[in-house]
């Protein structure tokens, strides 16, 4: 049976908007318990240790909405997830989505995590999701080499970022205890990373299943799928969702909860949105119907080739536009064709 791509659309809009609005998600449910909180101030997401709440005044018109006419609204978002600590690449960004936000529609383009890239100011290369491991520490800059090399590679200049440290979902489901998340099918992944760069087997059968923090990121990031990161895209959607769902049960008085539900976020979420602006996207995406979002990942057989390459004084199998290495021209041709259908 083939699945509905309505269906299939309306999963990757819900994903999109948990994503955009996870690090609204705790003020999200306590406002819509007590209205009074966290209005009318403007909270922004911190980087690092420094992580905070920092009230300011309330914004303008202009900043609580960008855009005056829906009609005309456009903006590229890169949405980016690495697995954290406790890996042995933490902060690889293993998950690389471009998503551009046009008019009644979404675009969703998929960045091979492999591909090969000239590091930004550097005669060196690496693959595309160390980009951002070169560079977590240059505070105020650490996305500044991903986002150039996604532009350079897309052509589409990149509106704002959103980076989830995927432990940060670790950590919410263990706080209310677990989540449960209807498995659509058995998966049975023999290749899941494991310690010391080993691999081990990830197993979880088909029907209902209540998933502690560990295993709900197990099924989070398992790449056991024929499609790839839009299969990964349902699967952390599907989290997401039964995570809204708890949040949204808490009741005014679980204060302490929302405390540690909203520290967890702050911490590990860096993003140049302010919660207002998460926020108001949220509410412009979250209506646009399913068969309005056009999928693709870029590794289509026309566009990039796979083989050897020396990094680091290892062999790694690596990504590489078919034009050659740093020549992005198709691949960008490719975008533009699509977006402009």
């Amino acid at each position: 049976m083939e699945p509905d791509k309505k269906s299939s659309g309306r999963r990757i809009i819900v994903f999109f908007c948990l994503f955009l609005a996870l690090g609204f998600l705790a003020c999200f449910a306590f406002a819509a318990e007590i209205k009074t909180f966290f209005t009318p101030h403007s909270i922004e997401i911190k980087n690092n240790k420094e992580a905070q709440a920092q009230q300011v005044s309330e914004p303008k018109a202009l900043d609580l909405w960008p855009f005056n006419n829906n009609s005309t609204l456009t903006a590229n978002f890169l949405l980016l997830g690495a697995p954290g600590q406790g890996n042995d690449a933490p902060d690889l960004t293993d998950t690389i989505l471009l998503a551009r936000l046009d008019k009644n529609k979404i675009y969703l383009f998929s960045l091979p995590r492999d591909l090969i890239v000239k590091i930004p100011g550097s005669e060196n290369y690496t693959k595309l999701n160390a980009l951002y491991a070169f560079n977590k520490n240059n505070t105020g800059q650490e996305f500044a080499a991903l986002i150039q090399k996604t532009q350079d590679i897309t052509g589409l200049t990149i509106d704002h970022y959103i980076f989830v440290d995927l432990q940060t979902v670790r950590q919410l489901v263990d706080i209310f205890g677990g989540v449960n998340v209807l498995v659509a099918k058995d998966i049975i992944d023999e290749s899941f990373p494991g310690p010391n760069h080993s691999f081990e087997t990830f197993k979880i059968l088909a029907g209902w299943r209540y998933l502690n923090g560990e295993t709900a990121l197990k099924y989070m990031r398992s790449r056991h799928s024929a499609a790839g990161d839009f299969d990964r895209v349902v699967r952390q959607q599907e989290v997401l969702q039964a995570l809204k769902q708890k949040v949204l049960a808490l009741h005014f008085w679980d204060i302490g909860k929302f405390l540690e539900i909203y520290n967890t976020l702050s911490s590990n979420i860096k993003s140049d949105l302010s919660l207002w602006q998460m926020k108001n996207y949220w509410q412009a995406i979250k209506d646009i119907p399913g068969e309005n979002v056009i999928k693709n990942e870029l590794d289509n057989e026309n566009l990039i080739t796979t083989g050897p390459m020396t990094l680091g004084n290892q062999i790694a199998s690596v990504v590489k536009p078919k034009a050659g290495i740093e020549n992005y021209e198709a691949i960008k041709k490719y975008i533009n064709e699509i977006i402009n259908k």
